[in-house]
């Protein structure tokens, strides 16, 4: 199947309903999600039951389009499948019936996604893979070419999930130096020595006001808006205000 002309980025969803209108807008491209549908935010009003249900309408999404939906897992995913990973607003009364659902739709979400665009690789996960992570962690993984394809092989291996509970780096109260790369927190991507060589990252997980990109190296995108990456151009451009992001 021919790739379409651009890929639409829609962030953390938390039970939001922000990328209803943007599918429906964007009708017939394709669509990457960053991870975390479940544990709404106490201060937005959103049920854990509203939340569900929207899970529940992405993975139909993805079942009816299998080609153009990529879904990536989340920390406040996985956290229901390996309880070890459990972080905040774990919905401990209604766990066994999330569970369920990422059980029995697991092979419709990975780890990571990448995609060359304007003769740049473009590297896609929940909150950025940082080498730094990597060597002090699961070194292993430098052993062979890190890709999309390796990290979501990967998933489920014991070792690998155990390289994960690297949940809290001191930005977000906790004693690692660096989180994994569904828990690693934005701040931990500026230092040039825990980035990617020859990648551009794109990620979510650190909730923010606005957009945030770093000299083209990586993008952090969790600010309740979608974006689009230009296959062509490489750039990703803010759809609800129609520029591109330096």
């Amino acid at each position: 199947m021919k790739e379409s002309e651009r890929l639409i980025i829609i962030p953390d969803v938390h039970g939001r309903d922000f990328w209803r209108e943007t599918v429906e807008i964007n009708a017939g491209e394709e669509y990457i999600f960053l991870g975390d549908y479940l544990d709404p935010y106490d201060d937005e009003g959103i049920t854990d039951a509203e939340a569900f249900g929207g899970l529940q309408d992405i993975i139909r999404f993805k079942q009816e389009h299998p080609d153009k939906v990529t879904l990536l897992w989340g920390n406040h995913d996985l956290h229901y499948l390996y309880p070890e990973l459990m972080g905040s607003r774990y919905d401990f009364e209604n766990a066994e019936r999330n569970a369920h659902l990422f059980w029995d739709n697991q092979t419709l979400f990975q780890m990571a996604y990448e995609t060359v665009a304007g003769g740049k690789r473009f590297f896609f996960t929940h909150a950025g893979i940082g080498m730094q992570w990597i060597l002090k962690s699961f070194s292993v993984l430098l052993e062979q070419a890190i890709t999309a394809e390796l990290l979501n092989d990967l998933t489920g291996y014991p070792p690998f999930m155990s390289a994960l509970e690297d949940i809290l780096s001191v930005y977000r109260g906790g004693n690692k130096r660096y989180g994994s790369m569904i828990w690693a927190d934005v701040h931990e991507h500026v230092e040039q020595k825990n980035r990617i060589p020859g990648v551009v990252q794109v990620f979510g997980h650190t909730q923010m006001d606005g957009p945030l990109s770093f000299s083209g190296q990586w993008y952090c995108l969790d600010c309740r808006r979608n974006f689009a990456l230009d296959r062509k151009s490489g750039r990703i451009s803010d759809l609800s205000r129609g520029e591109a992001l330096t």
